[in-house]
């Protein structure tokens, strides 16, 4: 797998294995569950957790791409636990 970097690479690369945003991780928003969200605010990269209709456990990045690599392996082992994953 290439390195991924950028938010636009994650969703790309999570897109081809059938994992869409809202699924097992949310961009900016509110998930269907309760999931890891990413999104960037004022220049600075958030991550947060998703539930009960409330974004908790904000955590600063130093970088976009240090808030996809959490997010990503975040993502991808929930996916293939609940089996979304597609190969």
């Amino acid at each position: 797998m290439k390195e991924i970097t950028t938010l636009a690479e994650m969703k790309a690369y999570l897109h081809k294995h059938g994992i869409e945003d809202g699924s097992v991780y949310t961009h900016g928003g509110l998930g269907g569950g309760e999931i890891d969200g990413i999104e960037e605010i004022d220049g600075v990269w958030h991550t947060y957790f998703s539930e009960r209709g409330s974004k908790n456990g904000y955590c600063a990045w130093p970088d976009e791409a240090s808030a996809v690599a959490y997010v990503l392996q975040r993502a991808i082992a929930l996916a293939k636990q609940y089996r979304m994953w597609r190969d």
